[in-house]
Parts: C-alpha cells; structure tokens; sequence
C-alpha cells in the first residue's frame, strides 16, 4: 500500500513538472495549469488501477529513454521560454546565481522530474497499440504474401519506397525553399513564433544541435517514413484491418504525393514536422475500440501534436470520424453507438483544442494564421467561411488540371457507388447521408484555417483536400466498387507521382536560372569602382526575373507550378532578396528599408539584357528585367 501510495505521489509531481515544462509563460496558461494539477491528482489517487505492480510492469526501459529524450528536447524550449523572465531574473538575485547557470539548472531538474509521467503514458499507449494490431492481425495466406493480402509492415516498406521516388526529384534540386533560405544562412528555428513548439523541440534532435545546419535530405526522408506510416494506419482506421491490396496502397498514395503537400515536402527544414501533423491527426484512431477514456486521451493528444507541428492538419481527423461514422452506420451499428463515438471524438478533439488554446498557445499578430476567428457574430464568421472555401475551391480549380478534376469527380462517384452498394440500411438513406458525409467533409479538409481572420492561401495550408482525396480512392477501391474504381484511383495516383517528378525538376531549373541571374549581377557590380572603395553602398532591387524558360514553355495546365516555384530573386519580398544579400558575402553592400531607391532619379550606370544598374553617391538601384 505504501509502495503505491508513493508510486502515485510521483507520478503526480512528474506530471505537475511536465505540465510545468510545456505550458507558456501567460498566467491564463499558468493558473489553468494548475487547475489540471488539481485535476490530474484527483484521478491519480481515486483509480485503484494506478497500484505500484502494475506502474512497474508497465514501464518498459525503452520508453523510459525515450521519455528522457523528449523532454530533454521538451527542455530547449522551457530553457528559451524563461531564460529572459522576470521570475528567473528574481530567483538569479536571490541565489545570486547568473541566469544562465539558474535556468540550466532548472531545466535539468523540470527535464529529469517530468520524464517518469511521459515514460508511463508512452509505455501505455504503446502496449494499448500493440495489443490492438496483435488482435487484428490476420492469418497469412499458406502460399505466402500476394498483392492481395500485403501485411501492414511490407505495406509501409512498398509505401515508403512509393513516396520517395514520388520526391526523388525534389531531392536531386536541393532547393532552398523561402524559409529554407533564412535558416540555411543564420541557422534558426523561428516555429515558436507560430505556437509550433514541437516542432522547435525535435528540430533540435534531428540537427543535433541549437544551431540548425543544413542536414538535408535527412528531414525530408523522415517526412517519407511519417507520410507512410500516416498512410497505413489511414488504410487500418478505414478497413479495420492489418493486410492490404495493392490497389489500396495505391490509393492512398495521394496522401503525401497530392500537388499541395509537395510544398511541405520542399521544405528541407519544415518537411518532418509538417508530415508529424499528418501522423498526429491520424495516429489516435489506433485507440478507436478501446474503452471511452482512451480513446479521448488518444485524440486530444494527437489534436495536441497537430497544432503543435503544423496546423493546417486540422481538418484531417474531424474527416475521418465522419467517415468512419458514416460507415458503423452503414454496418447497422446502433445509433447509440455511433452518437458516442461522435461525442467521444468530438470531446477528445476538443480537449485538445482548448488545452493548445489555453495552456500553450502564444498570441501572435502576423500576416495569416492569427488563431483569432474573423468574427465573433455567427453570422459574419459563417459568411467569412463561405467566402474562404469558395476560394479554396476556386484555387483547386484553377490549379488542378481538367484531367485530375474529371478523376477526382470520379472517385467522388466511386465513394457514393461502393458505399451505398455495401450498405446494409436503406440505399436512398444511404446515398443521402453518404452525399451528406461528403459535402462535410469537403468543407471541413481545410481545418480551421477558413475561420482565421487572417488566413493562408497558399498551397502548403490546402493539403487537407488532398487527404480528403486518398479517403475517396481508398473508399472507391473496396470490394464491390473496387473492379470498377481501380483504374481511376490507379491514374490518380500515378498523375500526381508524375507531377512531383515534374515539379521537382522545375525547382532544379529555376534554381539554376536563378544563380544564372544573381551571378550576372554580381559580376557588373563587381566591375563597378563604386564597390571598390571602402564606404558602404545602399543595394536596392527592382522588378523580378520571373521563371526560367524551362516553367514558361510548359503547357498552360500546369497552372499550379506558378504557386509552388518561388521566384527567389525579385524585389518587393524578402525571400526574394535573401540569396542575394546573405549567400554571396557581397562587400561594403547593406540594405537601408527606410529609402526607397525606386523614387529616386538615378543616372543608368550599367544596361545589360537582364539588368539595369542605376546609382549615384552610395545608392545603387538594381532593375531586373
């Protein structure tokens, strides 16, 4: 009794610490912190299940490492939170210790104090997962494996190898993709900025370090093996099963290779964690068949993981549940159950919302993704959102090509087919909530970014349409519809796998034209005496190259490359003029945003085919052409 009395009293003080090691500096997130401390020790020490033998067989050392490990990167973040705090400023003059000495401290005591809590509920979770692949898994064919029954670990294998020769060519451009430009030069992270505070942690594992050098393709690798695992248990949360076709992993692969994600993938740096938010929004439906308290924890903590990595993500699981509810109901699953696995799911997704929301979101005021809704009057907000998603769908239309839109509608029509054929309720009642379950779920794949006052457009923030479109294949493709469906959902899939290709050669090509440009610019200034003196010059730029002749002379259908393919060198943008001023150590050059040279009436000191370089005294105006 004692034993468990003490293993319960440490669980809750590790808990309090790992609370303490993630929550934001805001007292709102502090006192409602200490609220679930109360909470959290209420549970601990009213359930007879948290005894000290089964604590102990529950905790296998594997878990326990990588419990340490994730709050020690966990601990980076704690350490830059309240390194510049008036509290450590306080307890430094106190202990008359320097700040830096004090909150290293500290941040080993929070680190080593939190990691039994993450140790017990990894060591959970895991054994709840394999508990549940363990009791699904199927006998095996006796003539071994075919490409009708592909076990889920050779199916991640054939998934994995699929979506990296799908990148293949993202990965030969090695193109350093707009933030990748800020953060190959100075080396920082910046995600804290937007709330993403694991992703800031685990960037600092990957790069094995505070300072993030450039270890491509390594990230982007990582963000293969999230993008098929996420893929896997998409195709287990849907058929309920451990063994495949290879026509379902077929259609799945939209998943990660849709035109949308493949700027997420582009990201060297951001790649890993923007796949994670993907695993994160899907992982939970592991814990779907277990009892109601799982199943909540399980959801509002991958709800945590989706906003603390990438947001745009937060469409997916609100997607799925209204899949996978549609179909009990199609089972003859009884109303009862499915309305409570809508609240349970709805509760977990919730919780996970509100705990982001309150203990560790920070505020911030930026060009989109404020995390304020447009408005607070229902009216308003639902005609901002009209507008949003009839934007969205205007970009999808636009970008899309005639051919994947005509093979989109057509697994729309398998999705309504094969459902309402495998149902066994009524077919009209059947059709009309599958239609229903569609019409949901096309407005909620973009998550809660048409809500935003200040929203993104931009086709890294749009991906949740083409999960949206891997549920549709994978649906189209089962049982009686999967004969008739197969072809679409194979050329689906192999359109957008060419298109990658293809988008990834078109960054190789734009990135040469554009060293082409800079160079030839750096080679006039370089003959220029102006930049021979010592006295600094003020270097403005102009105008913009456009694209490489290459993108231009492409068809007119591949309009979505005009979004994907950056144009790093131009005026106007900063992205556009980072290579420019931080990759070439250009001498006695500085950039002054307070003049704008573009008023000014300077002379023409040199007029090339591509340039023109005007200047007088120490301003030089460059003209792209």
């Amino acid at each position: 009794m004692k034993k468990t009395q003490m293993a319960k009293a440490i669980l809750l003080i590790s808990g309090m610490a790992f609370l303490a090691l993630i929550t934001s500096r805001r007292i709102s997130a502090l006192v409602g912190c200490t609220g679930l401390a109360v909470l959290m020790g209420g549970l601990i020490f009213s359930r007879r299940q948290f005894t000290y033998e089964r604590l102990k067989n529950l905790c296998s050392p594997i878990y326990g490492a990588l419990g340490l490990g994730m709050c020690g990167v966990l601990g980076c973040n704690f350490y830059d939170r309240w390194l510049n705090s008036r509290g450590a400023a306080i307890l430094s003059g106190f202990f008359h210790v320097g700040q830096e000495k004090l909150m290293l401290v500290c941040t080993i005591a929070v680190v080593l104090a939190a990691s039994p809590a993450l140790w017990a509920v990894l060591s959970f979770f895991a054994s709840q997962a394999a508990g549940e692949l363990r009791g699904r898994e199927e006998n095996k064919l006796s003539g071994g494996t075919n490409f009708r029954s592909i076990p889920m670990k050779k199916a991640f294998g054939i998934l994995a190898v699929a979506y990296l020769l799908g990148i293949s060519a993202i990965l030969r451009a090695n193109f350093n993709y707009i933030d990748d430009m800020g953060r190959v030069a100075n080396g920082s992270g910046g995600w804290t900025n937007y709330s993403r505070f694991l992703t800031e942690a685990l960037s600092n594992f990957v790069h094995m370090d505070r300072y993030l050098t450039d270890v491509s393709p390594l990230p982007q690798l990582i963000a293969v093996l999230f993008l098929a695992a996420s893929g896997i248990l998409l195709l287990y949360a849907v058929y309920e099963r451990t063994c495949f076709s290879l026509w379902e992993l077929i259609a799945v692969i939209p998943l990660g290779l849709n035109p949308y994600f493949l700027e997420c993938i582009s990201y060297k740096y951001d790649a890993p964690y923007m796949a994670l938010s993907i695993l994160g929004a899907i992982l939970p439906f592991l814990y779907k068949k277990k009892n109601g308290a799982v199943w909540i924890c399980a959801s509002a903590i991958g709800s945590i993981i989706v906003c603390t990595t990438y947001q745009a993500s937060a469409g997916i699981y609100p997607m799925i549940v209204i899949l996978l509810m549609f179909r009990m109901w199609c089972r003859k699953e009884s109303v009862k159950r499915i309305g409570i696995f809508c609240l349970q799911s709805a509760a977990g997704f919730c919780l996970g919302m509100a705990f982001f929301k309150l203990i560790l979101m920070n505020p911030v005021e930026a060009a989109y993704g404020s995390g304020t809704l447009a408005s607070t009057k229902i009216g308003d907000l639902l005609q901002i959102i009209y507008y949003n998603l009839r934007h969205y769908y205007t970009l999808v239309k636009e970008d899309f090509k005639l051919f994947w839109i005509l093979l989109v509608f057509v697994l729309a029509v398998g999705f309504l087919w094969t459902t309402v054929r495998s149902s066994g309720r009524n077919r009209i009642f059947s059709a009309a909530l599958a239609a229903i379950s569609l019409f949901l779920m096309g407005i909620i794949c973009f998550g809660i970014y048409p809500a935003l006052g200040k929203t993104l457009f931009a086709p890294r923030a749009m991906y949740g349409f083409g999960v949206l479109i891997a549920l549709l294949g994978v649906c189209a493709v089962e049982d009686c519809g999967g004969t008739l469906f197969r072809a679409p959902s194979f050329l689906l899939s192999l359109a957008f796998f060419v298109f990658a290709l293809t988008y990834g050669n078109a960054l190789y090509s734009q990135k040469e034209y554009t060293d082409f440009r800079i160079q030839m610019v750096i080679e006039d200034m370089n003959d220029m005496e102006l930049f021979l003196s010592e006295e600094p010059m003020v270097v403005q730029i102009t105008g913009m190259i456009g694209y490489s002749p290459v993108i231009r002379n492409m068809p007119q259908n591949y309009n979505i490359l005009n979004r994907l393919v950056p144009i790093t060198f131009q005026g106007g943008w900063w992205w556009g003029q980072a290579g420019f001023y931080q990759y070439y150590d250009l001498k006695n050059v500085t950039g002054d945003p307070s003049v704008d040279l573009t008023t000014y009436d300077l002379p023409v000191l040199e007029e090339h085919m591509y340039h023109v370089i005007r200047g007088k005294d120490t301003y030089i105006l460059i003209e792209l052409k």
